[in-house]
C-alpha cells in the first residue's frame, strides 16, 4: 500500500513506520523535520518537510497523488482535524486517527471496564490536576467529533485507536524511567494516596501492531478501539513487579494525597513525576479490539526488561525530577517521624 503518516518520528509513529516498511508498504512521513527520525534507510521511505498548521503544506502532500491509507499522529486540537477533513477527503482510502483513553476520563460517570461507547459522557468540572490530562482529553474528544462528522465509507473512511499509557524504550514521557531509577538507587519510594487504583499500560510495539492491523480488517472502518495491555496492576503491584525484575524489594511509603499534592516535588515543569498515580480506577474493555483485530498484548515480563535495558544502557540520563530526589527522601524521613509521634500519642 501507499501510506502517508502525519508524524513518523514520534514515539508511536516511528514504531508504526518501521512495521509498515517491514510489511513492504511505500511510506511517506510528513513533519517539520526538526527531530531525527532514526528510521532505517529504505527505498520505500520518503520524508516530506512541512508544517501541520499550514494548509498549503498539507495540500502539497496530495497535490499530485492519493494514498491508500493515512495515519494522523499530529492532531491535538479540533481545528487540526477540520483541516485534515478538508484536505484529505477523497484523497485516501483510509483515514486513521490516533486518539486516547483520556476522552473517557474527563468524565466522572464511566463504568469499568470502560467500553468504546462511553466516549460522550458528561464532562466533569474542569480539573487541572486530572492525571489523564483534562484539556488534552477535551481537545482530543473535539478531534474525534470532527472526524466522525466527516466520516464517509467511500470518500473519508475513518478509524481510530484510543491507547492508554504507552510505554517502552524511547518513551518521551519517561513514566517507567521515573520508577526504574528510584528502585535502582535502593531508597524508599514515595507515593501519594493508597496506590491501590487499577490501571493499564500498553507496550509501544503493541500499539504499532494494532495500527497496522486496522489496515487488514475492513470491519474497522467507522470504528474506534481501546488499545491496552491485558494485564491490570495497581501502582503498588506495578512497583513490586518492577522491583522483582530489577532484583530489588522497594520500600513503599504512602502519604495522604492532599498532603502530597501540596509538596513542591509533586510536579515538574518538564513532564510526568510520580506517574501512574491515577487517583481513580482506569480499566478498559478490550473485547472489541480482540474480536475485530485479534489483538493480543505482550506480557509485562517480556517488554519491561527491554525498557529497563534501554534506560540503563542507552538513555543514561536522569528521569524527570530525579535532581530533587534528596527532597523526596528528606520528606519521607519527616513523614515517618510525624507518623511515629502520632502513634505514640494514641
Amino acid at each position: 500500500m501507499k501510506i502517508l503518516v502525519l508524524g513518523g518520528t514520534g514515539f508511536i509513529s516511528r514504531s508504526l513506520v518501521v512495521k509498515l516498511l517491514e510489511g513492504g508498504h511505500q511510506v511517506t512521513i510528513f513533519n517539520r523535520g526538526k527531530s531525527p527520525n532514526g528510521l532505517p534507510q529504505n527505498p520505500n521511505l520518503k520524508a516530506v518537510v512541512g508544517d501541520r498548521e499550514r494548509l498549503g503544506d498539507l495540500q502539497g502532500c496530495v497535490k499530485h497523488t492519493t494514498f491508500d491509507a493515512l495515519y494522523d499522529f499530529l492532531a491535538y486540537q479540533p481545528q487540526q482535524s477540520e483541516m485534515a477533513v478538508k484536505v484529505f477527503r477523497g484523497k485516501t482510502g483510509r483515514f486513521i486517527h490516533c486518539s486516547t483513553i483520556s476522552v473517557y476520563l474527563i468524565s466522572y460517570e464511566v463504568q469499568c471496564p470502560i467500553s468504546e461507547d462511553q466516549d460522550k459522557a458528561d464532562l466533569m468540572p474542569f480539573w487541572a490536576g486530572n492525571p489523564f490530562g483534562m484539556k488534552y482529553g477535551i481537545d482530543k474528544r473535539g478531534c474525534e467529533k470532527v472526524l466522525w462528522q466527516g466520516h464517509h465509507d467511500n470518500t473519508f473512511p475513518v478509524s481510530m485507536l484510543r491507547p492508554t499509557f504507552v510505554s517502552g524504550p524511547r518513551d518521551p514521557a519517561q513514566r517507567d524511567y521515573f520508577w526504574i531509577q528510584r528502585i535502582l538507587d535502593g531508597k524508599p519510594l514515595l507515593i501519594g494516596g493508597s496506590g491501590d487504583f487499577a490501571f493499564q499500560q500498553v507496550y509501544v510495539e503493541d500499539v504499532a501492531t494494532a495500527f497496522t492491523n486496522l489496515l487488514e480488517n475492513p470491519v474497522s472502518v467507522g470504528q474506534a478501539y481501546n488499545v491496552a495491555a491485558e494485564e491490570i496492576f495497581s501502582l503498588n503491584e506495578y512497583l513490586k513487579k518492577m522491583g522483582r525484575l530489577l532484583g530489588r524489594e522497594p520500600e513503599i511509603v504512602q502519604v495522604d494525597q492532599d498532603i502530597f499534592d501540596r509538596l513542591t516535588i509533586s510536579n515538574h515543569h518538564a513532564g510526568n513525576v510520580f506517574p501512574f498515580n491515577t487517583r481513580r480506577t482506569a480499566v478498559f474493555s478490550l473485547d472489541k479490539i480482540k474480536r475485530d483485530l485479534n489483538n493480543r498484548s505482550t506480557p509485562f515480563a517480556e517488554w519491561m526488561p527491554r525498557t529497563i535495558e534501554w534506560f540503563t544502557k542507552q538513555y543514561r540520563r536522569n528521569s524527570f525530577g530525579y535532581e530533587r530526589r534528596k527532597e523526596e527522601l528528606d520528606f519521607i524521613q519527616q513523614w515517618r517521624e510525624h507518623s511515629l509521634k502520632l502513634q505514640r500519642k494514641w
